[in-house]
């Protein structure tokens, strides 16, 4: 086929004012990662670590109970679409643990990561939570579980707890709770990040850094609203905040159910209401998603206040400050009860 003359500058000049422009732009940037995360305080802490590069997903609404979920096909999607999964581990959420294996192509469960601190249920209580779970005990194997750091004690209550679906045994797996263990998972993240998209490495670097910072302002905040009651006993409507007790000094006398599978028996709640009265423990504390009945039931004539904890801040915003959030909701109504009386 033959071109006039004159069309053959322009036929010329097209492409290789396409080959310039390409070796001005340079190679194309990489995308960062997909990362999704399984709950919001996880969701939040690699929000602040990915800040100003992309925004991880959050797979579970906040309003969701991590202990068991039916997870929807995006959701499932989301899951299989993700380069990084980010999950407090089988210990909260069984029912992830094969999908996790099939579809994930990787992920970080924190309760096995050897940055986490870990403590076992039944750590951080009082002597006389032991006395109330033992009498309870002796009317019905199904009892309330008071924490206690006899580690006898919480081998005990494994064994009466193994046939359900979801028990509170073994390892607490409430690690985000912990701001020593948000502190150390900022720089594993980043680091994991780093290794996956070198370009923005420097941001996550920088990104976590200012987030240490910013949780050790949160330390000091929280630990200043609860100094004036260092030792201070609470009943939790079930163990999940023993952490958070643990590194601001609060006792957990008991709690009313070791865990979210199982309802505890008439004994173990008046061995429980016993405890109220006789050791003046003025506060106890439901959740958003269960029904606060059993609490009412112990609280009737004791004079016990009765207040809410939200472990996964589930009202907070979603975003970088959800995990701030939802510690110093925690801090202040545990603050405001004791300080009701």
């Amino acid at each position: 086929m033959r071109f006039p003359f004159a069309l053959l500058p322009n036929m010329i000049a097209g492409p290789i004012a396409g080959l310039i422009a390409g070796l001005i732009a340079g190679p194309a940037l990489a995308e960062p990662p997909r990362v999704v995360a399984d709950i919001a305080p996880v969701h939040a802490l690699l929000s602040q670590v990915m800040e100003g590069v992309a925004t991880p997903d959050l797979l579970l609404e906040q309003n969701a109970d991590p202990h068991a979920v039916q997870l929807r096909p995006s959701q499932a999607r989301m899951l299989a679409g993700a380069d990084l999964f980010v999950w407090v581990g089988p210990e909260l959420s069984p029912w992830l643990a094969g999908i996790v294996e099939s579809e994930v192509a990787e992920d970080i469960a924190l309760t096995a990561h050897p940055a986490t601190h870990l403590r076992e249920l039944g750590e951080a209580g009082t002597d006389h939570a032991e006395e109330a779970h033992g009498d309870a005990a002796d009317h019905d194997d199904d009892t309330a579980a008071p924490d206690h750091d006899d580690h006898g004690e919480a081998d005990e209550a494994q064994a009466e707890d193994a046939g359900h679906d979801h028990a509170h045994t073994g390892v607490d797996p409430h690690v985000w709770l912990s701001t020593e263990n948000a502190r150390a998972w900022l720089g594993v993240f980043a680091e994991t990040l780093a290794a996956r998209d070198p370009e923005n490495a420097a941001a996550y670097r920088a990104n976590a850094g200012e987030a240490v910072a910013e949780l050790d302002a949160l330390d000091a905040r929280i630990g200043g609203r609860l100094a004036a009651h260092q030792g201070a006993e609470i009943v939790t409507f079930h163990a999940a905040f023993g952490y958070f007790t643990e590194e601001f000094g609060i006792e957990v006398a008991g709690s009313v159910r070791p865990g979210d599978a199982s309802a505890p028996s008439a004994a173990a709640l008046d061995a429980l209401r016993d405890l109220v009265a006789d050791h003046g423990v003025e506060c106890a504390f439901a959740e958003p998603a269960y029904d606060p009945g059993l609490l009412d039931a112990i609280a009737g004539g004791t004079g016990l206040r009765i207040g809410t904890l939200d472990a996964t801040g589930s009202a907070q915003p979603q975003g970088p400050g959800q995990y701030a959030a939802t510690l110093e909701g925690i801090a202040v109504a545990i603050a405001e009860c004791l300080e009701a009386g």
